[in-house]
Formats: C-alpha cells, sequence, structure tokens
C-alpha cells in the first residue's frame, strides 16, 4: 500500500505528490525556456562520428 504523507495533520495521497512535483518540474522547464528565449536563444552542434546534430532555438 502506498505511503501517504501528512501536512499540517491532514493525508496526502502519493498520486497527489507525484503531481504536485510534476507541475513544479513543468513550470521550472517553462522558467527555463523563458529565461534562455529572453536571452537570446543558443546554439547546440553535436558530431559523434557521421553523425551531426544542429539545434538551434530562440
Amino acid at each position: 500500500m502506498a505511503r501517504a504523507r501528512t501536512i499540517a495533520g491532514y493525508a496526502i495521497p502519493g498520486i497527489v505528490v507525484f503531481f504536485f512535483w510534476m507541475v513544479v518540474v513543468i513550470l521550472a522547464i517553462i522558467l527555463l525556456a523563458f529565461i534562455v528565449h529572453w536571452a537570446g536563444g543558443g546554439l547546440l552542434t553535436l558530431r559523434l562520428g557521421h553523425f551531426i546534430l544542429n539545434v538551434g532555438f530562440t
């Protein structure tokens, strides 16, 4: 059985805690994308043998 967290005396189910952290991670990714966009973007060139990956983003 899944363990529930207790916050201020209330039992919070594990699935709620999981979705809370998922939302936090998504918001962090959006914030990072906003900062990169504000800073002017970036360019990634990855070369592995004959494989070349060019990714540009703003």
